[in-house]
C-alpha cells in the first residue's frame, strides 16, 4: 500500500466519456495534491482507464468479487473519490453511489463535464440511493399493478363472453 493519499474515480468508463474522466481525475488531483489516482473497473473498462493514465485500476468479475475490491479499496482508506456521471444529470448511477458510500471516503464528489466538481455529503448520496431505490420499487409495482389489471381484464371478458366459467366443475 502506497503512502501517498488515494483519491478514487468512480465511473463506468462508457465509451464517450474519457473527456469527463481526463477532467475528474485533474479536479481530484487539485483537491487532494501529490494523491495516487485509482479506479475501481470491469475487466472492459480497466484498460480505457488506464489508456487515460489512471495506473492503478482494482477490476472485479472473473478472479475477484465485488465484495473482495471493496475491502481493498476500503483498505486504501481514500482521502476523496469522485462520482463520474454521464451528462449532465445525475439521474441514474445507483451502482456508483452505492460504491461511493461502500469505500469510505472522507470526502465525495459527484463529477459532470462541463460542470464543477461539487462535493456531496454522505447524508446526501444515502437520501439520492434512497430515491433511486425507491423509484426503482415503485416502477416494479406499478408493472405489477398493470399486468395485475390485464390479465384480470382477460378473465372477465372470457367470462362475460360465455367462456371458463367462474366456478370450476
Amino acid at each position: 500500500m502506497s503512502a501517498l493519499p488515494t483519491a478514487l474515480l468512480l465511473t463506468f468508463a462508457r465509451e464517450g466519456e474519457e473527456e469527463a474522466i481526463r477532467s475528474a481525475r485533474e479536479a481530484l488531483a487539485q483537491v487532494v495534491p501529490g494523491a495516487r489516482v485509482a479506479a475501481i473497473g470491469t475487466p472492459v473498462s480497466a484498460p480505457v482507464l488506464r489508456g487515460l493514465g489512471i495506473a492503478e485500476v482494482l477490476v472485479y468479475g472473473g478472479e475477484r468479487s465485488a465484495g473482495q475490491v471493496l475491502a481493498e479499496a476500503r483498505a486504501w482508506r481514500p482521502a476523496a473519490a469522485a462520482i463520474v456521471y454521464r451528462g449532465l444529470d445525475p439521474a441514474g448511477h445507483l451502482k456508483l453511489e452505492l460504491l461511493a458510500l461502500g469505500v469510505g471516503a472522507r470526502r465525495t464528489y459527484r463529477f459532470m463535464l462541463d460542470r464543477a466538481m461539487e462535493p456531496v455529503g454522505r447524508a446526501g448520496l444515502l437520501l439520492s440511493v434512497l430515491g433511486k431505490l425507491a423509484q426503482a420499487w415503485l416502477c416494479v409495482c406499478a408493472g405489477g399493478l398493470v399486468c395485475g389489471s390485464a390479465l384480470l381484464w382477460l378473465r372477465l371478458r372470457q367470462v362475460l363472453a360465455g367462456g371458463h366459467s367462474a366456478r370450476r366443475p
